[in-house]
């Protein structure tokens, strides 16, 4: 069972080595060249793979869009996959946008705001 994470692991890291390096040299369109990879999650039988995402860039609207955006190149992340992992079947992605910056920098303006009220007293 130990052996199952372990591979489980592997094939998550190559895939999100993977689809960054598409990102960065395959992909044309220039509202997904800042796009962020954060994580990958696969299932325990490897056909479905939850990929974490979130935009470094302003001219994305929204999160929806970027998924848009991103699931319209799902078959060249998915061809590039297939080229460089020997698997049986390459797994179906699913996109997810990625909210923990936007969270954790939320957090940050709390403390920083309860930190300047608590000086003021």
């Amino acid at each position: 069972m130990g052996n199952d994470f372990s591979i489980n692991s592997r094939v998550e890291s190559k895939i999100h080595r993977i689809m960054s390096e598409t990102i960065i040299h395959d992909i044309k369109d220039p509202r997904l060249r800042d796009i962020s990879i954060n994580e990958v999650k696969l299932s325990n039988d490897l056909g479905h793979a939850k990929v974490y995402c979130s935009s470094l860039n302003s001219s994305v609207a929204s999160s929806t869009e970027l998924i848009n955006l991103i699931s319209k190149a799902s078959g060249i992340f998915k061809k590039n996959i297939g080229k460089r992992i020997s698997l049986k079947k390459i797994p179906q992605l699913n996109f997810i946008f990625d909210e923990h910056e936007q969270y954790a920098n939320q957090l940050t303006n709390l403390i920083d705001s309860a930190i300047e009220n608590d000086s003021k007293k």
